[in-house]
């Protein structure tokens, strides 16, 4: 009952700052409703655990838990993916700017000598 306590209070706190993210603008509806169903679906498994049952079987996997863990771990490595692809578009965009303002400075400095 203890890990049902804490499992719910963590996803009432992480849905928090979803919520707040989509007020103050900085995330989508989309990724509102994805994170939503995200935390309403850890619920769900949560305090009704057989209900991921007939999907391991259709997948042919032991028990319905383990298909939560390991769509869990499918999910981290793509959202990890996303983070490494737009870190990485931040990057040479940061570069290309550095660049132009390196650039610009070059230029006027030669004109006040």
């Amino acid at each position: 009952m203890l890990f049902k306590i804490i499992v719910v209070l963590f996803v009432l706190f992480a849905w928090s700052r979803v919520f707040l993210r989509f007020r103050d603008r900085k995330v989508s509806r989309w990724e509102f409703a994805f994170w939503s169903l995200m935390w309403i679906g850890a619920l769900v498994v949560l305090f009704m655990p057989a209900i991921t049952r007939p999907i391991a079987n259709l997948l042919q996997i032991g028990r319905g838990i383990d298909v939560v863990v390991y769509l869990s771990i499918i999910l981290l490595f793509y959202l990890v993916f996303r983070i490494y692809v737009k870190l990485e578009e931040v990057e040479q965009e940061i570069t290309k700017v550095v660049s132009e303002v390196s650039l610009k400075k070059g230029r006027g400095s030669k004109g006040k000598r």
